[in-house]
């Protein structure tokens, strides 16, 4: 059951990577590529813990001159688990060929991206290392008359036969902005919903992150702006607050995090290497 979850999340987070992806407290790929950023560190800090003095680096991340990543790990230790992620993303002609993934040094995942007469990735083929399985994924993409993504049908099939389908339906407003992604099972129950709020100009007001089945949940986060447009902060339904401090490129240099009661609780910070 452990492994059959962690597939199903490991193909829904791929679809929406493959697709559309967005997130704050990252920064933006164009700044990426127009500071010619080499590597990025992210280093937490807790506040909450008075007698703390030290940093942990959280997040590493690399990229190559086209700002596409190369390696991305997570030391899960920073938050309290005992689990280290490690990512490794290969291209070719800026099309994703093969991401491997390794979980506390140990080889969890690989998946083979294979391509036709599209930039869309028409089959995938996963190797699941430690289930010695393997999931292959025979991808459809639709588009509309406008060269949306109007929906995506992934088969997918283990080493055993199993098959079972994961749809995903794209809709958007009359400004041609998504508004709205969600993905349903072969028995079209909904599995996951991202819904996005928009401002005016196209900016997000808010994104809410819904999950159905066994153990629903939900969570919404409200953007402000400054007067660049950038991010000046974040509020979620829980009630905590992040705000947002930039260097004079543009990049991130801190992120400060605030608990449901007001209290500075955690403290992001950005280094940056360049190519």
């Amino acid at each position: 059951m452990l492994y059959k979850k962690m597939k199903n999340n490991f193909f829904f987070i791929l679809l929406i990577m493959l697709t559309h992806g967005v997130c704050a407290q990252q920064n933006d790929t164009s700044l990426i590529r127009l500071n010619r950023v080499a590597t990025i560190e992210k280093f937490q800090f807790v506040h909450a813990f008075e007698a703390n003095k030290d940093t942990c680096l959280l997040e590493f991340t690399k990229f190559d001159k086209d700002a596409q990543i190369l390696f991305h790990s997570v030391d899960l230790h920073c938050i309290g688990w005992n689990n280290i992620e490690e990512k490794w993303y290969s291209y070719s002609n800026n099309r994703l060929d093969s991401l491997e993934i390794r979980r506390d040094n140990l080889p969890f995942a690989k998946s083979i991206f294979k391509y036709q007469n599209s930039a869309d990735p028409q089959t995938t083929i996963t190797y699941f290392t430690q289930e010695m399985d393997t999931l292959m994924s025979y991808n459809t993409f639709y588009r509309d008359d406008h060269n949306r993504l109007d929906s995506t049908v992934a088969l997918r099939i283990n080493n055993h036969g199993n098959k079972n389908i994961l749809r995903t339906i794209y809709r958007y407003d009359v400004n041609n902005y998504l508004v709205q992604q969600i993905s349903s099972d072969q028995k079209g129950e909904p599995i996951d919903m991202i819904s996005y709020e928009r401002l005016e100009d196209g900016k997000m007001k808010s994104i809410a992150f819904t999950t159905y089945g066994e153990k629903p949940s939900f969570k919404q986060v409200y953007y402000s702006y400054d007067q660049k447009g950038r991010i000046a902060s974040t509020l979620d339904t829980q009630n905590r607050k992040q705000l947002y401090f930039y260097m004079k490129n543009g990049l991130l240099n801190n992120v400060l995090t605030y608990n449901g009661n007001g209290a500075l609780e955690v403290e992001f910070l950005y280094n940056y290497s360049f190519h």
